[in-house]
């Protein structure tokens, strides 16, 4: 079903806990928000977040014991009323394969972790000795040529030399030198894409090196690791959702995909008995057959102490399928057999599924009583939940918190992206994600001023480096990654919550202006317009005025319009009705990533509101009141629900 926001727009939690291994024998197969844990009840949010510190976090020296840890010490009360405590399989907390896990994520990432907290201590000079590694590493590409890669001294040279990008200016090379080979903008050829949407039709493919890949693993790893030092939410098992890692193929036969899935499917024969759904379940074609599996494998296997992704809508909507389908859940579970279509093309297995009809009477008994299954009821010794809670997660946390177990928290995925891996949480208890400082270059501008700015070469030399951010403050995200994005306009803000020693803690708010994501579908101003424009053409009508609003709370778009002419009555249902269709289908085809979460049922369908002859005029007059000079006016023809002060529906045409 779903891909996830940022997916495509990021790489999912503990998609690897590998300690030994790559992704390279895979490559030919296939290939955002902080501040401490979330916890029942949600808790308000503080503006500017918490005060700065200049303190490392406080990491103990080793894993707290089982009874040591706050997770632990919870009541069973959400997985025990009624009286009737489901088969849970077990925990392996105190078991040897725990034990082993811990000590090999110790192995592989206890220096990588003490290497990134002494980084903290001094940002500016490990984000110049990282400008210079990328810059000497891909000097004899075209584009560091082009800018001169070779003589640039430091960042104000590198920010003179080089204008902001978006990926748009830097396609025609990407996909050069993929149909080439020639080296556009890195020295080492790409292996692998992460496929994201993007401001056209076509979708964004961005590169990713061997070495990117492995730099992914590590810190996924480190993220496990921390994990593992702070909490014993990897006791038992992950029930993690990603994305397919092979998707398909560029033109020159190299893959395309989910980074996550390909990590995920990477993992050696140990590793990967710790997941509960085998990475083969992305490949499901169709949506709503994967998310039945995923229902089915999850609601089998009682020993999940961890879920992870990286929307938490997800969640939402998985346990939705298993309760609508909560008949062919149970069956399945009994029988020890995938519901019919679940299977994945070309194998004819179970994906390890197990007869257990104990189970399934267990879980039905607790359905009956209930009228609806929680997570709490099926996993009842669930001790974490690590996912996005910042920008519109929020909303779905809050939805999502009711159905775990009691107290369970909610540890910050993250700001991870499909360009970059931007933080990793070091310490999930404080919710403390500071920037992968050790492997990007991070420059930052001032929210207002970015938003205030006349042109892109005003805006590039706003810029600051990670050194000089300030607490509270929102700033917008450039990176500079070793795979090609050289000063690459994210278009997100960040927020400033606190520091750990020198370097920021970093949240994310939210999307920039001109795109909004509710579930991580990315959607652009200039995909809006183009398809209202168009739709509106084909109904022999035109439109003076629309804004298409965001609303997070309902995963919906709403579609304000006023048209030359509106019929009232039947016909204008009709004409609506018609309109959203149209609408639909262009965004569709343009973004891959609303269209999953359409098919998905994550995003409702998209709603039209006629509005009175005159609105657009209005809504011009109440703006300029506001504030906004009037020769300068622009329309913002996309935005959040949240953000536009307008009432639209007093304006609504006579039905």
């Amino acid at each position: 079903m779903a891909q996830l926001p940022h997916q495509r727009t990021g790489t999912a939690p503990l998609a690897s806990l590998g300690t030994a291994g790559g992704v390279g024998s895979q490559l030919r197969q296939q290939p955002h928000h902080l501040g401490r844990a979330v916890r029942h009840p949600v808790p308000s949010r503080r503006r500017g977040g918490r005060a700065a510190r200049s303190a490392e976090p406080r990491l103990p020296g080793r894993l707290p014991g089982p009874d040591a840890h706050p997770l632990d010490s919870r009541t069973r009360q959400a997985s025990s009323r009624n009286g009737d405590a489901v088969v849970t399989g077990g925990s392996a907390t105190d078991g040897l394969s725990y034990r082993l896990l811990r000590a090999g994520l110790a192995a592989a990432s206890g220096r990588t972790y003490r290497g990134l907290v002494r980084a903290c201590a001094d940002p500016r000079a490990v984000q110049d000795q990282v400008l210079q590694r990328i810059l000497s590493d891909n000097a004899g590409s075209v584009f560091g040529t082009d800018h001169r890669f070779g003589s640039i001294a430091g960042f104000e040279d590198y920010r003179r030399a080089v204008p902001v990008q978006t990926y748009e200016d830097l396609r025609e090379a990407i996909e050069r030198q993929e149909a080439t080979g020639q080296r556009c903008l890195t020295a080492e050829q790409p292996v692998y894409y992460n496929q994201t949407s993007g401001t056209v039709a076509e979708p964004k493919n961005i590169p990713l090196t061997k070495a990117g890949l492995a730099r992914i693993q590590r810190l996924q790893r480190l993220a496990a690791y921390t994990l593992s030092r702070r909490t014993a939410a990897l006791g038992g098992k992950v029930f993690a959702v990603t994305g397919a890692a092979h998707e398909g193929t560029m033109p020159a036969g190299t893959p395309y995909g989910s980074a996550s899935g390909l990590l995920y499917a990477s993992q050696g024969k140990l590793l990967r008995r710790r997941y509960v759904l085998p990475a083969p379940v992305s490949d499901i074609a169709d949506y709503d057959a994967r998310y039945l599996a995923m229902a089915v494998l999850g609601a089998a296997d009682g020993s999940v102490t961890t879920m992870a992704t990286a929307n938490p809508s997800t969640f939402i909507r998985l346990m939705d399928v298993l309760n609508d389908s909560a008949d062919v859940v149970l069956d399945a579970v009994a029988a020890g057999r995938l519901p019919a279509g679940c299977n994945v093309p070309g194998r004819d297995d179970q994906l390890g599924l197990r007869a257990d009809p104990k189970r399934a009477a267990a879980l039905g008994r607790r359905l009956e009583a209930a009228g609806r299954l929680t997570y709490a009821d099926i996993w009842s010794d669930l001790r974490a939940v690590v996912t996005w809670t910042g920008g519109s997660c929020g909303l779905a946390i809050e939805r999502l918190q009711p159905m775990l177990t009691l107290d369970c928290p909610v540890f910050e995925l993250g700001y991870l992206a499909s360009e970059v891996s931007g933080t990793v949480n070091i310490d999930p208890i404080e919710g403390s994600c500071v920037a992968t400082l050790q492997d990007n270059l991070f420059e930052f501008a001032e929210r207002d001023g970015w938003e205030a700015a006349a042109d892109d070469a005003d805006r590039g030399e706003q810029t600051c480096t990670l050194a000089d951010l300030e607490a509270g403050r929102d700033y917008y995200v450039i990176v500079t990654t070793a795979d090609g994005l050289y000063r690459y306009d994210m278009n997100d803000i960040v927020r400033v919550t606190g520091f750990v020693d020198r370097t920021p803690v970093l949240s994310f708010v939210q999307k920039g202006k001109g795109v909004t994501s509710i579930t991580g579908e990315k959607l652009y101003e200039f995909q809006v317009m183009s398809a209202v424009t168009a739709a509106v053409a084909e109904f022999g009508t035109v439109a003076p005025f629309f804004i298409m609003l965001a609303d997070v709370a309902e995963s919906r778009y709403t579609l304000n319009v006023e048209l030359a002419s509106t019929p009232a009555g039947p016909q204008g249902v009709e004409l609506a009705g018609a309109l959203s269709s149209s609408v639909e289908e262009a965004l569709r085809q343009t973004n891959v990533e609303y269209d999953q979460k359409r098919a998905s049922g994550r995003l409702a369908a998209l709603r039209v509101r006629f509005l009175a002859a005159g609105t657009g005029d209005e809504f011009r007059r109440q703006r300029v009141a506001d504030g906004q000079r009037d020769v300068q006016f622009k329309y913002l023809r996309l935005q959040y629900s949240a953000d536009c002060s307008f009432r639209f529906d007093d304006f609504a045409a006579p039905a």
